[in-house]
């Protein structure tokens, strides 16, 4: 469970980071792929080791995860021939929502 969650949060690290230096030209625009880089970055420090584990990262972006995995469910119904692209994204980004609410939860669980 760990290393799939490593996994998809370095995949959305250079996806994000990408997007974030693609878009420099318009100013406010990069900080959102640049913010959810960030917060991938400390799911990775929390991960695998980093002495703060900052566990409202897991949480914020566990719902963000989520609510983009819900539209992408719906767009793979009606999206004729790209229906399985976008069944596959919503299925990774799911995947990915609950491991990591579920990896900020046992944190707490075994802070207590």
């Amino acid at each position: 469970m760990k290393y799939v969650l490593a996994i998809l949060c370095g995949a959305v690290v250079l996806f994000m980071g990408g997007c974030a230096v693609l878009t420099v030209q318009a100013m406010p625009l990069p900080l959102i792929p640049a913010g959810i880089a960030v917060l991938n970055v400390l799911i990775l420090g929390a991960l695998f080791g980093w002495k703060t584990k900052w566990r409202p990262a897991f949480y914020i972006l566990g719902v963000i995860d989520l609510l983009i995995a819900v539209p992408s469910v719906v767009l793979s119904l009606g999206a004729g021939a790209d229906a399985v692209v976008f069944a596959f994204a919503a299925a990774l980004i799911g995947l990915k929502g609950i491991l990591s609410i579920h990896y900020g939860y046992q944190l707490g669980k075994d802070a207590a």
